[in-house]
């Protein structure tokens, strides 16, 4: 969640059809909003680049076994971390790259 002062998940982010509401009252309706996609990182305010992350995941298959890894990379600090697992997607090694990433801007915020 982000903070005030700074860039942060501010909205709901729902990917359904127009005009069905899966159950949700009108005022929980009125609440969802579409994501907008953010500029290219070069095109960036200079405040703002302080808080990119880039991310990434990918899947292999070693033997008989799926084996993940996720990293996330800061342009500014010149830093990556990185996680690694078995038996996981490359959606999963995606996923696990956010949720570090989310971590990371939590540790520093």
């Amino acid at each position: 969640m982000g903070k005030l002062n700074r860039p942060g998940i501010l909205e709901i982010i729902t990917n359904w059809p127009e005009g069905e509401n899966f159950g949700l009252t009108d005022e929980e309706q009125e609440q969802v909003t579409r994501a907008e996609e953010a500029p290219p990182y070069n095109q960036l305010p200079a405040e703002e680049t302080h808080y990119a992350l880039f991310t990434d995941g990918s899947c292999r298959i070693v033997g008989m076994n799926r084996k993940w890894k996720a990293a996330v990379w800061s342009p500014t600090r010149q830093v990556a971390e990185a996680t690694e697992g078995e038996g996981g997607s490359s959606q999963l090694a995606e996923l696990k790259a956010v949720q570090l990433a989310l971590d990371i801007a939590e540790r520093e915020g």
